[in-house]
């Protein structure tokens, strides 16, 4: 058999149910090996970077993966940005690209990257990924998958690459094909008991404890059981990472929402205040505490941390911690749990539960002004608090990046821990837009709605060809304003003026643009509405939601709104370099009035 036959028979015994990528010459010979494995099904997106996309979220909604392939040269160089999402938001993912033959190796054939050496694709992956190889012998390709697949599943999950070379797949080889199931760890990192009574201890002594699940507690399997049943253990208010939204229903009487630069301001309020945060699987990333300004969202070090995460590298990279823990989230949050129980620790902290549950309640109501905005056009969060209503019990939500984000994170309500996904770290225009076909993909039969801006959606619209091609019923929802909304509001704030880039507008005409997206999407094959008021939206969300069929709801928005700010909190970056930036930091740039 030739090698390449070998990594189809892999895929096989891998378990390996789909796989997404584009055609090329460079992976003619593995797409002709797999060409005998019909039920293993292949998704073809019309551009590589949807592919990424695509596999990036079959893994967050499935937890497996499904291998993505492409050819050489841009074939793979399109895929780079969605492999760096991936890597930011911890999703698994197996990128197997083509290469020209060995025997002409740096001679700079097309599409060779020839310029520091011989091919170097592996160079160009190496920062966005766990791993980067190219297999140089047909004998050692399945120790190659092997190992790539072992390093994007161990331990914090990320994405790998393997290159393999055009005479290297078509080589012959014989033997055995091993799947990787005997060469990934079966065990879970947890804390040692002296990290794990420390945290006990800090619980002990706490008044006002605040638990915090971030992402890698979302996407930790059995991580949002797990957590709720420490939450009602323990009867500590709790409050979320922008990624980890849901992982307990938030309608829960313990829920104070997401914390960080559009949260809730409940949450705000209740992390700045605590005199403890147990924070498991998140990283204190920039959006999430306010670009790190010491009493925005958290007191350091007046607030004790504690800091949970399966990847030791995050652990104390932005805050002090005073337990500092490497161990998988629901292991950790299991193993809190019964420590709690063998110590005998009961809650003790009724009066800070009452006063932050109580300003939740009152945050949450006051937001009815926008949630039932009756202004047309549509207030953008009523917009998305009613996609959060429609998805009910089985429906998932993909957010797009812009200032979608600033109104979903506070106003749609999450019930559901597999509900909610977000590409937070990169924050790749697009990513959800193109990336929602995945979901589908994993599961048909339920919902996926995709909310979008419309300059995230111009990038990727052609993705309507792969829904109706592959008959994904796929949901996008659009807020039509025109503009890069979170831009030109952006330096608007900054510089009280706006560059041209940030709004679309006709040169001829001077009139604002925008595709005719109900025409673009029936072009494709697919149904569309228009949406110009408010109070048509829930019924097409319905319409949509029956049709079984590819749909796009271009939904006019209401263009005077402000973005959404946690209050207290903007979108302030550090811009005089010759002042230090009032964030947690030991140091600070001496005054020149002060001696150096």
């Amino acid at each position: 058999m030739r090698a390449v036959d070998a990594i189809a028979e892999w895929f096989d015994r891998a378990g390996i149910t789909h796989y997404f990528g584009y055609a090329g010459g460079a992976v003619w010979p593995l797409l002709d090996a797999l060409v005998d494995y019909p039920h293993i099904e292949g998704i073809q997106a019309k551009h590589e970077a949807h592919a990424v996309h695509m596999a990036d979220i079959y893994y967050r909604t499935t937890g497996r993966i499904a291998p993505v392939i492409v050819s050489k040269g841009p074939g793979l160089l399109n895929a780079v940005g969605g492999v760096a999402s991936a890597i930011h938001d911890t999703a698994a993912l197996l990128v197997i690209a083509g290469g020209g033959s060995t025997h002409v190796l740096g001679k700079g054939g097309m599409q060779e990257m020839y310029y520091k050496g011989f091919e170097d694709a592996t160079s160009v992956f190496r920062p966005v990924t766990k791993g980067a190889w190219m297999a140089v012998r047909p004998d050692t390709v399945i120790d190659v998958v092997n190992t790539a697949y072992r390093t994007a599943v161990n331990g914090r999950p990320g994405p790998v690459f393997v290159q393999l070379p055009f005479d290297v797949q078509m080589g012959a080889v014989e033997g055995e094909v091993e799947a990787p199931s005997r060469r990934v760890v079966s065990s879970r990192l947890r804390g040692d008991r002296q990290s794990m009574e420390a945290v006990v201890e800090l619980l002990r002594g706490s008044a006002r404890p605040v638990l915090l699940a971030g992402g890698g507690a979302a996407r930790s399997a059995g991580g949002p059981a797990a957590f709720r049943a420490l939450v009602e253990r323990l009867q500590v208010p709790f409050a979320t990472t922008l990624t980890a939204k849901g992982i307990v229903s938030e309608r829960h009487p313990l829920s104070l929402g997401p914390v960080g630069r559009s949260g809730t301001d409940s949450a705000a309020e209740a992390t700045r205040a605590a005199d403890l945060v147990i924070a498991v699987g998140a990283r204190f990333s920039d959006n999430h505490t306010a670009n790190w300004r010491n009493g925005l969202v958290y007191d350091v070090p007046k607030t004790r941390i504690v800091h949970v995460d399966i990847d030791a590298g995050e652990l104390g990279r932005n805050y002090p911690a005073d337990v500092a823990v490497v161990a998988d989230a629901a292991t950790f949050l299991t193993d809190l749990a019964e420590f709690a129980d063998a110590d005998g620790l009961k809650p003790s902290w009724d009066p800070w539960v009452t006063q932050v549950t109580e300003r939740h309640r009152e945050w949450v109501a006051s937001t009815a002004a926008v949630t039932q905005a009756p202004t047309d056009p549509i207030h953008p969060g009523r917009l998305v608090h009613e996609v959060g209503e429609a998805l009910g019990d089985t429906g998932r939500v993909f957010i797009d990046v812009g200032d979608v984000i600033q109104y979903a994170e506070p106003y749609m309500t999450i019930t559901q821990p597999d509900a909610w996904h977000i590409n937070a770290g990169m924050a790749e225009m697009g990513w959800a837009s193109s990336g929602v076909l995945g979901a589908l993909v994993a599961d048909r039969d339920r919902p996926a709605i995709a909310v979008t801006g419309d300059g995230a959606f111009n990038m990727v619209s052609n993705v309507l060809a792969s829904a109706v091609e592959y008959d994904l019923p796929a949901i996008w929802v659009i807020l039509d304003n025109n503009e890069l909304g979170i831009e030109r509001k952006g330096a608007d704030r900054a510089f009280t003026r706006s560059h041209p880039w940030y709004s679309f507008v006709r040169k001829d005409t001077g009139e604002a643009y925008n595709p005719d997206y109900v025409a673009l999407a029936e072009a494709h094959g697919a149904l569309g509405e228009r949406i110009e008021r408010a109070a048509d939206l829930a019924p097409a969300l319905a319409r949509a939601l029956a049709s079984g069929r590819p749909y796009v709801l271009d939904v006019v928005i209401d263009t005077t709104v402000p973005t959404y700010f946690t209050a207290g909190i903007d979108r302030a970056y550090p811009h005089d370099w010759g002042r230090s930036y009032p964030m947690h930091s030991g140091l600070r740039i001496a005054s020149q009035s002060e001696p150096a």
